[in-house]
């Protein structure tokens, strides 16, 4: 008698469970083995013209996930490559849209917003499938649109 009432009540609460059941959405994220690609694709082209750089690499919320340093880079290249793909990152976009930023009307405080925020020439967002998966900075260039540059042409070769 007991498993006669019990049955119907388990299968009665299985299935409201199932009905309100929440789908979580699927998210891409950057492996530590890619962003390693990345970083030594970007390093490889600056190397072709004799640029020495470092290179960062970050996920979505600008945590550092890989660091190369580069031959003969100076060593505030380590902390403002970190800073340029943080603020990639972060702010979704690459540095060099937001290198004019406080220049411009009703954005002079943009670049005081937070320590790690860089608005110099040099950070790229990584997209897969059109979501932000992380970002890329580099440093140690005589001019930041080299690293831009070199930057474009390692996410290009790693995200055909």
């Amino acid at each position: 008698m007991y498993k006669k009432k019990f049955l119907p009540l388990t299968l009665f609460a299985l299935s409201i469970a199932s009905v309100n059941a929440v789908e979580l959405p699927k998210k891409y994220f950057l492996t530590t083995s890619i962003a390693e690609s990345i970083a030594k694709a970007a390093i490889a082209e600056c190397n072709e013209i004799n640029v020495p750089v470092s290179v960062s690499v970050v996920n979505d919320q600008g945590r550092l996930i890989y660091f190369y340093r580069g031959e003969k880079t100076g060593s505030n290249s380590i902390h403002t490559s970190f800073r340029k793909a943080y603020t990639s990152a972060t702010l979704k976009i690459p540095t060099s849209q937001l290198s004019r930023a406080p220049e411009s009307s009703g954005f002079s405080q943009l670049g005081k917003m937070e320590d790690d925020i860089l608005l110099l020439t040099g950070g790229l967002p990584l997209k897969h499938n059109g979501e932000l998966v992380g970002a890329i900075g580099l440093s140690g260039a005589p001019n930041p649109i080299i690293e831009e540059d070199c930057g474009n042409k390692a996410i290009n070769k790693v995200f055909k």
